[in-house]
């Protein structure tokens, strides 16, 4: 058993590798292979059960449990930080687990077909921190500036209904509807290109979130995080008021969670 992380994150005891352990399961069929008399033979798949903690245990709701190796094959961890993954291949797996101010891991181990496997998979808390903002007293003040951006017409808005009328289980998938914007899967989860046009430059966009330089991916948030987004497929459509960090920036998306963030002290 192996993690892709420094952190070294350690399956519990029960868990996946050499204590796997497997219950009764009816397996699940996704694909046949021909048999010598020529019939179709269904091929049994495995289940994975667990929990999602931190590293002192307690568990994580809204993680991200997914296949590394075939994307759509993912789940989101319950309040109680539960999670079930079926229809899994038999065999060798890596599976990646993430969620937003935590440090995305991978996990390795062997399935067994036709067979349920339980896991606990602890999370890093992420070094990044957000920074401080002020907001003001009324309720929606801290979307003012989403508001103000919106107005502008320029660029892409995104809002919580938008998420809610698609009933969206990756945040990801949203952003496929946005022209010029390409989601493309990598070993960890995806990356987001962007183009202004045919033939154009492929651009890798500068993520905030509430306005602050994030130096995360996206796929760090899933669609409960979100409340809204701005995307900027293009350099002419960035606002002015975002933090460059003093370097040129091709393009953009803003991030603005559910929870405002947090007041200074004092105001």
């Amino acid at each position: 058993m192996r993690t892709s992380r420094a952190y070294a994150a350690k399956l519990s005891a029960g868990v996946l590798g050499a204590v796997l352990f497997a219950g009764c399961l009816v397996p699940t069929v996704v694909r046949s292979q021909a048999t010598s008399q020529g019939t179709a033979a269904p091929v049994a798949t495995a289940k994975l059960v667990g929990t999602v903690t931190d590293t002192t245990g307690a568990p994580l709701s809204r993680a991200e449990v997914w296949l590394v190796a075939v994307t759509t094959l993912r789940t989101i961890s319950n309040d109680s930080g539960q999670f079930e993954l079926p229809g899994l291949p038999a065999g060798a797996v890596t599976l990646g687990v993430r969620r937003l101010g935590y440090e995305s891991a991978t996990f390795s181990t062997v399935l067994k077909p036709g067979k349920t496997h339980r896991a606990n998979f602890p999370l890093t808390p992420s070094v990044q921190s957000l920074a401080e903002v002020r907001v003001q007293d009324r309720s929606s003040g801290w979307l003012s500036l989403f508001d103000e951006h919106r107005a502008m017409q320029r660029g892409t808005f995104i809002t919580r209904s938008d998420f809610e009328k698609n009933n969206l289980r990756i945040a990801t998938d949203i952003l496929r509807r946005v022209p010029g914007v390409q989601i493309v899967p990598t070993r960890t989860g995806t990356a987001i290109l962007m183009t202004r046009g045919f033939g154009a430059r492929l651009c890798v966009p500068q993520l905030y979130v509430h306005q602050t330089p994030y130096i995360g991916n996206f796929d760090d948030f899933t669609p409960d995080d979100i409340e809204a987004l701005e995307v900027y497929v293009g350099i002419s459509e960035i606002p002015p008021d975002l933090n460059t960090m003093g370097r040129p920036i091709c393009a953009a998306i803003v991030i603005w969670t559910r929870e405002p963030p947090p007041k200074k002290r004092g105001v």
